[in-house]
């Protein structure tokens, strides 16, 4: 894995350990943000069925669909398992790599 990406993966961990109200709230928007683009999808994939448009296209709404509301369920399920995960980092630990990267 490159050090950058490292890095920026360690600092968003800390942050996520600092701020778990904000870390929760961001993560929940996402959410909130994909499904209704999930939905979206999905009912511009009915409406050009129903139109008797016949084409890849529709398909591919249709598992663009499925896929963002996938990711949204991810993202939902993370926001609430994070709190209890949170209380099992070492943050020590974490600290440490970031200043060992940093060097």
């Amino acid at each position: 894995m490159d050090n950058s990406v490292k890095l920026k993966a360690l600092k968003s961990i800390i942050f996520a350990i600092e701020n778990p109200e904000q870390h929760t709230n961001k993560l929940r928007k996402k959410s909130k943000f994909f499904s209704s683009l999930s939905w979206i999808c999905l009912f511009i994939s009915f409406l050009l069925y129903f139109q008797e448009l016949t084409g890849i296209y529709i398909l591919v709404i249709a598992i663009l669909s499925g896929l963002l509301m996938g990711f949204s369920l991810y993202l939902h399920s993370t926001s609430k398992q994070w709190p209890i995960v949170a209380k099992h980092v070492n943050i020590d630990s974490v600290i440490s790599e970031i200043n060992e990267i940093e060097t």
